[in-house]
């Protein structure tokens, strides 16, 4: 793949994590208007590890989403589209990608709520597209033939590295008042002292 083809398509897809980092982050800031804001993290770092867990016991069930939300028909349709208004398919290609299930995007998505603003959130999700190119082009400069075996190596850990991001989460969401876990509750940590003195 040329080099200009790779980053219109990676582009398309930074763009559309960037909207649901924005998405996300305003969630985050309706959860931190009611007052959730520590509950958040820990809320969303079991419900990772919950979705781990279901992918582990199920593992064709992202592929099985797909089908249930018509992602093909949606992708047809776009690309349909975009030939009309004459818009790049590659980066409508890339796009559809950034639209995809999936696991890592699930725990960055995550992150992004916790920003608890859309301006970070979307900037989050920015970062975090730009930090997947490097080992994405690596893999491309390497070639086709050492794809497959990258491709099973990170397979192999990618439950492991879901986990471990989502025990953070969930580490950040105890309330411990240190840098691993804020403390966000006010009145936590604070000692009660009477009145007289």
């Amino acid at each position: 793949m040329p080099l200009k083809t790779w980053t219109t398509y990676h582009s398309g897809r930074i763009f559309i994590y960037a909207l649901w980092g924005a998405l996300f982050g305003t969630i985050g800031t309706s959860i931190k208007f009611f007052g959730f804001q520590q509950n958040i993290s820990l809320t969303l770092g079991i419900g990772i590890l919950s979705i781990m867990l279901v992918i582990i016991v199920f593992p064709s069930i992202e592929t099985k989403i797909q089908q249930y939300i018509g992602y093909k028909h949606i992708r047809n349709k776009i690309y349909a589209l975009a030939k009309k208004i004459n818009i790049s398919p590659v980066l409508i290609g890339g796009v559809l990608n950034g639209l995809l299930p999936c696991g890592l995007v699930y725990v960055a998505l995550a992150g992004a709520t916790t920003m608890q603003d859309p301006i970070h959130g979307a900037l989050f999700m920015t970062f975090f597209g730009i930090g997947t190119l490097p080992m994405l082009l690596a893999v491309m400069i390497i070639g086709i033939k050492l794809q497959f075996p990258i491709r099973q190596y990170l397979t192999k850990w990618y439950p492991a590295i879901i986990a471990l991001m989502a025990i953070l989460l969930i580490i950040r969401g105890m309330n411990q008042g240190n840098f691993m876990s804020p403390s966000l509750l006010v009145g936590k940590n604070e000692k009660i002292h009477c009145a007289t003195e």
